[in-house]
């Protein structure tokens, strides 16, 4: 009987190498070589150069309130702290895995009075009393001792279930690296946005005080009797005009900064004194090299995050397919026994057994094979969607270069208008003055005039904004932020149960 049992040992041993399932291996996924050209001509002269330097891109901006906002953010954003956690959750899984794959042992035992024979059966665990022995003793009143359980990795179930767990532990640190990516990207957005806000206001006001002059000209010149009425009321319409569009302005600007203060973890209201002082919007480069589509596979820690999923899904198809076959658990048990004595039978004794058991589902009406199509389909999912992440990541790059470039372009046909109706409202005016013309020409001029700087400002605007896009489309900013603390090493559950007995709530 010893000779089976060992030789069954060593069989199933010897299978340990097995693991069932497909072994992952990345998709190949074709790329463009480059990515589309850009249709504004100044961009194209340096289209073929290196990439830009995305390591802290916002540094680019030249801007150090700007870089203070993004390094408070990637302190103290809460949406991080979120990541992190999860993170170190999924780290932590990874020892929950390998506990589970490893010797487990506990104690046990029962104890009871009546007029059965055994009386600690349904009071100790099935598998301690195993060893229970009735020789030379009248009946069974107390057992207790240890156990120890060992399921045996025969077709690598639980090296799939580590490997699951590993590669969902990589994903969600590059979706953490991801959420820096995005909480820069938006730190950025909202500063550079709040800045053009506040130069538009700055350029409303100028011409409300222009207005003011051109209302007060128009009453000086109606009291003298050299206009009319008209003149007076067309002014004031301009002025009250302009000045209703303050609020609205000061209210985004508001919001911009509220946006900023939550984005790194403080109430609007701790940040508001130091994002009051109004400051000038960066300069902006005239266009960013993106560098080629083979390196969004590389740096973009989205991409990451789909792969490392499907990676995982991949596993999990072993996990699911370990589930056809037969388990095989060593298991064993040792401590003592007593009750009445019978002839000359000591009152406690010494027990012990051990062996191993297989179990094996034959049928399950096809329960199990289905569980294992869902984990195929579930990975066919991910690697669809993996190839739509990166079809998206390009995209995104080739819409922000675009548009960027159109802004740009956009900055530079405003600008000869913008000069164009300065000149014209300097004409306007001087033949006013001479009576050569009423005053709605000059109200014409003025109002294109405001309206070409607030499309400028605005167009201002929506560059930064598409260059920010930009930016975080070619996916960098984490690089110098990738490190994350330890997780903390577990301890035996008795070591651990004093421990947090004596300290409870520890670690939250």
């Amino acid at each position: 009987m010893k000779k089976r049992v060992g030789a069954l040992v060593g069989l199933v041993i010897g299978l340990s190498g097995c693991a069932v399932g497909p072994d992952y291996r990345p998709p190949d996924i074709s790329v463009p070589n480059a990515f589309v050209p850009p249709l504004i001509q100044i961009a194209q002269k340096t289209a073929q150069k290196p990439g830009a330097d995305l390591v802290e891109w916002w540094r680019s901006f030249r801007d150090p309130e700007l870089d203070s906002l993004v390094s408070r953010a990637i302190e103290s954003n809460l949406d991080l702290e979120i990541a992190l956690i999860r993170l170190q959750a999924a780290r932590t899984q990874e020892l929950v895995v390998i506990g589970e794959s490893l010797p487990a042992a506990e104690a046990t035992g029962g104890a009871g009075i009546g007029t059965g024979t055994d009386l600690t059966r349904g009071r100790a665990t099935p598998l301690f009393r195993s060893a229970v022995n009735t020789t030379n003793l009248s009946k069974i009143q107390e057992v207790g001792g240890f156990e120890a359980v060992w399921e045996l990795d025969v077709f690598g179930k639980f090296r799939r279930e580590l490997e699951a767990a590993t590669y969902s532990a990589e994903a969600l640190a590059e979706a953490r690296n991801w959420v820096l990516v995005t909480v820069a990207a938006d730190v950025a957005r909202a500063y550079l946005d709040m800045r053009a806000l506040q130069r538009e206001l700055a350029v409303l006001r100028k011409d409300i005080e222009v207005a003011k002059g051109r209302f007060d000209y128009a009453k000086t010149r109606y009291a003298r009797g050299i206009t009319n009425e008209l003149d007076v009321a067309l002014a004031e319409r301009y002025l009250a005009t302009l000045q209703a569009g303050v609020a609205p302005l000061e209210a985004q600007i508001a919001a911009s900064q509220h946006v900023i203060a939550v984005l790194i973890g403080q109430f609007p209201e701790d940040l508001a004194k130091e994002l009051a002082r109004p400051g000038k919007l960066p300069a902006l480069p005239a266009q960013i090299p993106p560098g080629l589509p083979i390196d969004l596979l590389r740096r973009r820690p989205d991409i990451h995050a789909a792969e490392r999923q499907l990676a995982a899904a991949t596993a999990r198809i072993g996990v699911a397919t370990a589930d056809l076959f037969p388990r095989v658990i060593v298991s064993g048990a040792l401590g003592g026994q007593g009750g009445p004595r019978s002839s000359s039978a000591i009152p406690i004794t010494f027990i012990g057994a051990a062996g191993p058991a297989v179990y094996w589902p034959l049928l399950d009406f096809g329960k199990l094979d289905a569980i294992v199509d869902i984990t195929e389909l579930q990975a066919h999912e991910l690697s669809v969607g993996y190839k739509q992440a990166i079809l998206t990541a390009v995209q995104q790059v080739d819409d922000a270069v675009a548009s960027y470039g159109a802004a740009q372009q956009r900055l530079r046909d405003l600008d000869r208008a913008l000069v164009a109706a300065r000149r014209s409202t300097k004409l306007a005016t001087e033949r006013y003055d001479r009576g050569l013309t009423d005053y709605l020409n000059v109200l014409d001029a003025e109002r294109q005039e405001y309206d070409l700087e607030e499309q400028y400002v605005s167009t201002e605007q929506t560059a930064a904004e598409q260059l920010v896009a930009l930016y975080k489309a070619l996916g960098g900013g984490w690089e110098l932020h990738e490190i994350v603390p330890p997780i903390k090493q577990p301890q035996p559950a008795i070591i651990a149960a004093a421990r947090r007995l004596l300290a409870p709530g520890e670690g939250h």
